[in-house]
């Protein structure tokens, strides 16, 4: 305490132990004992438990059964060979189109992680992991390696046979030239920050690369319906929408940086509830005379709805793209 040497520890009082012959891992208990012959006969006893219970595992009749964590997502031949080692390496391929059918609906997502010390590890690890638990996907997030220290050469080969991404944290000083190399020439992510949070926010984006893509509406703009007029006075005559674009923009055709043009579609609203189809087309979007292929806020514009009469004065028309992205939640 204070570098000062102390005879006893109190309660939730933190010291410094020196003299250590192996270090601890985190997690490990320490017990204080009278002397060192009562400490080596309990280190005796632990080893002769953990002899016996791993010649029971071995002689066990039992199958054996073993987890390839991070395979799933890129079957590399790391994988493959722990399969061959322990005889798994050939199976029926009904059962594995049974396994793949139970396990369509996982996503699992390997990861490396690497920090300055066993207690930052654990830590990383027990945050990286509960981020599974609060997506409302089946998720399951497998560190195939964890360690201390800066990211390695091995660390980045194994990231690229089992398509993982590495995950430093609170790591300081000069990085592994080639390992930086390697991960760039292999495509391997590598994220690192002495900032937890952020951490995990770039965490969330990489792991929304292993999600599918589902498809999500993005609203572009808003506007009111201020009048309505019929073309040639008929009942059954189109509409032309008078509108006051109040939010965002309007348009007939967006373009994309993924696919060059996205298709925008309509939505009427009334009392807040939609009593339009869905995807409903513009046929037409005038400013003035003019056909124009947006209108922004603050400006009017005529709007003719592909076979779609029923708008009246005060609704709201929503304009909006339906796109294919990757999320994480």
């Amino acid at each position: 305490m204070n570098n000062k040497s102390i005879k006893t520890a109190y309660p939730s009082q933190p010291v410094r132990i020196v003299g250590l012959k192996t270090l601890p891992k985190a997690g490990d208990a320490f017990v204080c004992v009278q002397s060192e012959e009562m400490a080596k006969e309990i280190i005796d006893r632990r080893e002769a438990l953990s002899a016996k219970i791993t010649h029971r595992a071995a002689s066990s009749d039992d199958p054996l059964d073993v987890e390839i964590v991070g395979g799933a997502s890129k079957k590399g031949f790391m994988a493959q060979n722990i399969l061959n080692r322990y005889g798994l390496g050939d199976k029926d391929e009904d059962n594995e189109e049974e396994n793949e059918t139970e396990d369509d609906d996982e996503i699992r997502i390997p990861v490396i992680l690497k920090a300055d010390a066993d207690g930052t590890l654990a830590a990383l690890r027990d945050t990286i992991l509960a981020i599974q638990y609060k997506s409302k996907l089946r998720l399951c997030i497998d560190p195939i390696s964890i360690g201390i220290g800066h990211v390695t050469t091995s660390d980045v080969n194994m990231a690229a046979e089992s398509g993982a991404a590495i995950f430093c944290f609170n790591l300081k000083g000069s990085k592994d030239k080639a390992a930086m190399s390697l991960a760039s020439c292999e495509g391997v992510e590598i994220r690192g920050h002495d900032v937890i949070y952020h951490l995990l926010d770039e965490a969330k984006e990489v792991f929304s690369m292993y999600c599918p893509l589902t498809p999500t509406d993005k609203t572009h703009g808003k506007a009111t319906v201020k009048a309505v007029f019929d073309i040639n006075n008929n009942k059954d005559a189109e509409k032309i929408a008078g509108l006051m674009v109040e939010e965002g923009h309007f348009y007939l055709q967006k373009s994309s940086k993924e696919s060059g043009s996205l298709s925008c579609y309509y939505r009427v609203r009334r009392d807040g509830k939609v009593i339009s189809p869905d995807e409903l087309c513009a046929k037409s979007l005038r400013r003035v005379k003019e056909e124009v292929l947006s209108v922004r806020r603050g400006e009017e514009c005529g709007l003719n709805l592909q076979n779609y009469f029923d708008v009246k004065e005060g609704d709201i028309i929503e304009c909006y793209s339906t796109e294919m992205k990757r999320t994480f939640v």
